[in-house]
């Protein structure tokens, strides 16, 4: 009997497929290689936990394409599916809902778009994000994948409302990954970038251990809140 593929195994696969690869470089020719600023020190030798602001589909195609260390990013689940799936995220959730775009436009440029995006999202390296009980397999996949040495890239604003220089509110499911790594005795280097789009560069933060977080804001909602203002600040002073 022939062994059933893991996720990985899987994502391995259609990022070698023709598609996947043409797909990239049609992409490198629109998103050129931004800059990493460091504000204090740069990455360490472990894995971290990286949050960034996402910046439409400008950021987690940056970090598809240019990212300095082996990495695996959180993204909906909706983007890792069919091309059904893909193609309602594009022309409902992303276009019309968060881009604003009237419901005829959205609906004709996801249509119209939709065949290259799935082609580049079934080789992106997504952890898939659900809202439901499957929150259990992002979070297992996202263990092996700090088990392997990878960097977990989030984004944790919420674009409910669209994407926002200024940003206003943080989901908090990345803290309760953090604190699951925590219970297993893993305190995680945590980092924030701010992506400018102006200078096409990633501001980052200093790093900060999840301990360090826990002991001084306490909640989760309350460590979401402070990163985010963290990111926001970033953006400022820089």
């Amino acid at each position: 009997m022939k062994k059933e593929e893991t996720y990985f195994e899987q994502l391995e696969r259609k990022r070698k497929s023709f598609a996947f690869k043409f797909a990239v470089f049609v992409i490198k020719i629109f998103f050129r290689r931004p800059k990493f600023v460091f504000t204090e020190r740069e990455f360490p030798d472990e894995p971290i936990v990286l949050l960034a602001n996402h910046v439409g589909k400008k950021v987690p195609a940056k970090i598809e394409l240019y990212y300095p260390r082996p990495m695996m990013m959180w993204g909906t689940h909706e983007m890792t599916e069919g091309i059904k799936a893909v193609h309602k995220y594009l022309t409902v959730t992303y276009y019309h809902e968060k881009k604003h775009y009237p419901r005829w436009f959205a609906w004709s440029l996801g249509t119209l778009v939709c065949p290259f995006v799935y082609s580049f999202m079934k080789g992106l390296r997504v952890i898939p994000t659900y809202r439901d009980y499957r929150l259990v397999k992002t979070m297992k996949l996202s263990m092996q994948v700090r088990g392997e040495g990878k960097d977990i890239v989030i984004y944790p604003e919420d674009s409910s409302e669209g994407y926002k220089d200024e940003l206003e509110s943080f989901f908090a499911g990345f803290v309760s990954l953090l604190e699951t790594f925590y219970r297993k005795g893993d305190d995680a280097p945590v980092f924030v970038t701010y992506y400018q789009r102006k200078t096409k560069t990633f501001i980052v933060s200093k790093q900060m251990r999840y301990s360090e977080l826990k002991e001084k804001y306490g909640g989760f909602k309350e460590i979401a809140t402070a990163l985010k203002d963290e990111m926001n600040n970033l953006n400022k002073n820089n």
